[in-house]
């Protein structure tokens, strides 16, 4: 198969399996030899921050010299970006090789039907067997006790944090989401959390003592900001002077500390190359694309992907305080399947003129979003169109304003592709 042809033959399989559960992943492996096994990992749960936190700890073992595997979901432009080895993407060729083996399994064995993020696993497994990494990072898809990368053992397993989301799978409260997530606590393991809720804490600490693990909490307090600008942060923790990541807003510094306190796990675990130097060198060179990226100057261009209520609030935070002196302009559109009216009325205070436009994938209606905001006293636009709604904000941009291009993974990849075309 060819690159084109790989894609549509993932296009024939459903995003979701019909049941939540590891037996098609687990059938898939077991016919490809259990490429899994004996991968050493870190894998990462929670509501926000989990890609984020992925990438830092890839980062930071990388600059140890190890070779890292690391599997994120989901992608912007690509699906060859959610499997990297050392930062670099699994070639078309590769990608196509190993769906080519995973092809002739399904053939033989069709009543597996998997979804398509455990086809998409089980590439990322071929992938880092094949190429001998030394460790993998991997972000979990959902939840965690029936994520498609729970069929392997994390050293290292990390909760971020735990808000209300996809409640029809997940559990309608957050101590069910806690339970869920918390699927990922192995034997003999690390547990990681950042979450603060004490009753959530106590879910995690249970789980981590029936399994043997060591639950080391996470403590807010050990983070001094020392400064922080559009091209990044310096701060302090623990122990650690003047540490500096090229990515904005406070919830980056609460996933970077996380991955300090993984690599720190990591090193007690016998990956003795991660010292001080690899840690700093780790977080300034982490790339995570499209979280609160400037990715235009002259005009200011800004573009963040964050899709849920929690992590939208953490962006208008970030924003307030940066570009507090900015006018600003923002581009809005939102899925139809996250809470967009929640989301939108959060992020229309952040200015009094607002393009509302839809994605081409997943775009809820723009007149949904007008309705959200119809006494606002907003000046509002409207475009169903993407191009069109950069064209509308090209035209009305003024000296010292910010574009902000809000609300969603879909907009913000379709959008990004589009800039360098209209602000030449």
């Amino acid at each position: 198969m060819n690159y084109q042809q790989c894609l549509q033959y993932l296009n024939t399989f459903k995003r979701f399996g019909d049941k939540p559960g590891l037996h098609r992943i687990r059938k898939i492996l077991s016919k490809l030899g259990n490429p899994e096994k004996n991968i050493k990992c870190v894998q990462i749960a929670g509501t926000n921050g989990k890609g984020s936190t992925a990438a830092m700890s890839a980062s930071i073992l990388q600059s140890a010299g190890y070779k890292v595997g690391l599997y994120t979901s989901p992608h912007l432009f690509q699906y060859n970006e959610r499997i990297k080895i050392n930062n670099q993407n699994i070639s078309n060729a590769d990608f196509c090789r190993q769906l080519g083996v995973i092809k002739k399994v399904l053939k033989k064995n069709p009543e597996i039907n998997p979804a398509l993020f455990e086809i998409l696993t089980a590439i990322a497994f071929l992938q880092f067997r094949d190429k001998q990494i030394d460790i993998a990072v991997l972000e979990v898809g959902l939840g965690g006790r029936l994520d498609s990368t729970n069929v392997i053992k994390a050293i290292v397993a990390v909760i971020t944090n735990i808000d209300l989301e996809h409640t029809e799978i997940l559990g309608k409260t957050k101590e069910k989401i806690a339970t869920e997530k918390a699927g990922i606590i192995k034997s003999n393991s690390v547990v990681i959390t950042g979450e603060t809720n004490k009753k959530l804490l106590k879910i995690f600490g249970q789980i981590a003592k029936k399994n043997k693990s060591k639950f080391s909490i996470f403590k807010k307090n050990e983070i001094s900001l020392q400064k922080y600008s559009a091209h990044g942060q310096i701060f302090n923790f623990k122990k650690y002077k003047n540490l500096e990541i090229p990515l904005m807003g406070q919830h980056q510094l609460l996933n970077s500390s996380l991955a300090v306190i993984v690599a720190e796990s990591l090193q007690k675990k016998g990956f003795d190359n991660i010292d001080e130097k690899s840690i700093r060198q780790g977080l300034k060179n982490v790339s995570w694309p499209l979280r609160l990226e400037i990715v235009h100057q002259n005009p200011k261009i800004l573009i963040d992907v964050g899709h849920n209520i929690h992590g939208i609030k953490a962006i208008k935070q970030s924003i307030d305080e940066i570009f507090k002196k900015s006018n600003k302009i923002l581009i809005l559109g939102c899925s139809y399947d996250k809470p967009y009216k929640q989301m939108a009325k959060t992020l229309s205070e952040l200015s009094d003129k607002i393009i509302l436009t839809k994605a081409k994938y997943h775009g809820e209606e723009i007149k949904e979003l007008e309705k959200v905001l119809d006494k606002s006293g907003k000046t509002i636009y409207l475009t169903n169109n993407v191009t069109k709604a950069l064209q509308i904000a090209k035209k009305i941009v003024k000296r010292n304003t910010l574009i902000m291009i809000l609300g969603g993974l879909y907009l913000g990849a379709e959008a990004r592709q589009k800039i360098k075309t209209i602000f030449r």
